[in-house]
């Protein structure tokens, strides 16, 4: 017990040591870096659901779908996602409630983060990230489904792992952004190299598509995915976050991990390298002032989801969600012919994968996700949704 406690001790001097080693840095003012492509910005409430954080959404039928984690009664992730209908003011339309995701799967543990939202052929599709067991081995991998209503309740069917794939080892998977490409659903793995995966049908998993490196300056942490990617003439647009121990007045001379968001280009067309980043994050003078949230660890957040092109009085805008403080619901309006203009050149390097044309012509995503499929749905259509829950104590007994 005495070694316990000399470890939990020094533990905690260490950990105190980095929390303020920032003390006598130089305060960073991120303030400076505030852009004028910021027109609006609006918090979103969910009814029922205190604490909700890092939404997506998409314009989907008559509204604006949204899903986003959940917090317990405690204020504690309980990994579970909820969903919502928005109107055109981000008011709900319908009653916020709990995503159902029915899994056949019994290696899942049932622990669901930071989903993203896709259009193809007018479906509506969710990814996100969900824990699994493969070779007794506890992970993290990516999912997709399609969105299905019933009397008013959504809920998925049997998702789809996006594994095996190439370089697949221990490591988490999290934050892949999808985006379409003509009726092909494409995945970026990574921003440098900017790896785009595929899923495939019969064999399972994905396959990397294509991979390239752009030159590019970014002092603000590890490129990590964000919103989803939407194709806008000659090019897709996205938002990636990443994050970064520094000193700030927002972390009272503290340094503690900032997380931040930028904006890059890329190609409409295969390799899809990218061809322009922000050359610092874009910054609000609002994104990290909030109340003292208890989160996991000292940390000012703002987090990237979703994001969808609204035109208006003859100009194009992006509407982008984004989490704020691991405890709030952000959506930022922005001015796209500005953010373009605000972005840097990223020359493309030599290094090129791209894989042949004949293996991902031959792609249907709904053959992917419906194979086999309906019976299961079906089944399902005629049980209550209540029903739905010892389905989840179910697989969390066999895992």
């Amino acid at each position: 017990m005495k070694n316990i406690l000399r470890y939990c001790g020094s533990a905690l001097i260490v950990y105190s040591v980095g929390i303020y080693a920032g003390a006598n840095e130089e305060l960073i003012d991120l303030n400076c870096y505030q852009q004028d492509f910021i027109i609006d910005m609006k918090q979103i409430t969910v009814p029922g659901f205190p604490g909700a954080f890092n939404a997506a959404m998409m314009p989907w039928k008559d509204g604006i779908f949204m899903v986003f984690r959940v917090r317990d009664e405690n204020m504690v992730s309980n990994f579970k996602i909820g969903c919502v209908m928005l109107d055109n003011n981000f008011s709900p339309l319908s009653e916020p409630h709990i995503l159902e995701i029915y899994n056949d799967d019994v290696r899942c543990l049932l622990r669901k983060q930071d989903p993203r939202l896709i259009v193809i052929e007018n479906a509506l599709y969710i990814i996100y990230s969900d824990s699994i067991k493969i070779d007794d081995m506890m992970t993290r991998r990516m999912f997709i489904a399609e969105i299905q209503e019933q009397q008013g309740r959504f809920f998925v069917d049997r998702p789809f792992c996006l594994d095996p794939f190439e370089g697949s080892d221990k490591r988490w998977q999290k934050n892949w952004s999808p985006f379409v490409y003509g009726d092909q659903l494409m995945l970026v793995y990574s921003l440098m190299p900017h790896r785009v995966m595929q899923p495939l049908v019969k064999e399972g998993g994905c396959f990397t598509h294509s991979s390239t490196c752009s030159k590019m300056t970014w002092d603000w942490g590890h490129l990590r995915g964000g919103t989803p990617a939407l194709l806008d003439g000659d090019h897709y647009i996205a938002f990636f976050h990443s994050s970064k121990p520094m000193t700030t007045s927002y972390s009272k001379g503290k340094k503690i991990p900032h997380y931040v968001m930028g904006a890059y280009r890329f190609s409409a067309k295969p390799p899809f390298a990218i061809t322009h980043i922000s050359p610092y994050p874009i910054i609000d003078k609002t994104f990290y002032e909030s109340p003292a949230y208890t989160t996991w660890k000292p940390l000012r957040v703002v987090f990237p989801m979703g994001c969808f092109i609204l035109y208006e009085d003859g100009k194009k805008y992006m509407m982008v969600s984004y989490g704020k403080q691991d405890f709030e619901i952000w959506v930022m309006k922005v001015d796209l012919d500005r953010l373009y203009a605000s972005l840097v050149e990223c020359p493309l390097a030599d290094e090129i994968t791209l894989c042949p044309e004949e293996k991902y012509n031959a792609f249907s995503l709904r053959d992917l996700l419906y194979e086999d499929r309906y019976s299961s749905y079906l089944a399902r259509a005629m049980l209550p949704f209540e029903q739905g829950d010892d389905r989840e104590e179910l697989s969390e007994e066999l895992s």
